[in-house]
């Protein structure tokens, strides 16, 4: 049986926050605007917390903050059936930055509309070929 003291260490080690370092190469979204008529995907890179990419529909885009400029990648490709607009596998980018994710997209089942997004990766290739995957997870909400 572990003693006191040494399960108060456990717990505080547990519960103290960890100061990581992202390992993507772009920054953390501010955040940006929505219309009233426009939905759009919020992704969080799970390890640091920070708002890495707002993706939106019809048509596809991402954004990103890339050398200190948000930057808009169209959407290139996506597969698999669209939940709320979006698709569970999508590629987004330009010939310096590419952007690729892998979502599971639960819809909101309470009649208000949104999504769920607990699990997921994002793949953010730059220009040099160099890939950086992180797990995500992100919330579908629209403007109103």
């Amino acid at each position: 049986m572990a003693t006191p003291w040494i399960a108060a260490l456990l717990l505080a080690a547990v519960a103290a926050p960890v100061a990581m370092e992202s390992p993507l190469p772009i920054g953390a979204l501010p955040p940006l605007p929505l219309a009233k008529d426009r939905c759009a995907l919020v992704l969080w890179e799970r390890a640091t917390r920070r708002r890495v990419a707002m993706i939106e529909s019809n048509p596809g885009s991402v954004r990103v903050l890339s050398g200190g400029i948000i930057t808009a990648l169209p959407e290139t490709s996506a597969d698999g059936e669209r939940v709320v607009g979006f698709a569970p596998h999508a590629r987004y980018g330009d010939a310096r930055l590419q952007v690729e994710t892998s979502l599971a997209i639960v819809a909101n089942d309470s009649g208000a509309g949104g999504a769920l997004i607990r699990d997921g990766v994002i793949t953010v290739t730059g220009s040099d070929g160099v890939a950086v995957v992180a797990p995500v997870a992100g919330i579908v909400g629209c403007g109103g």
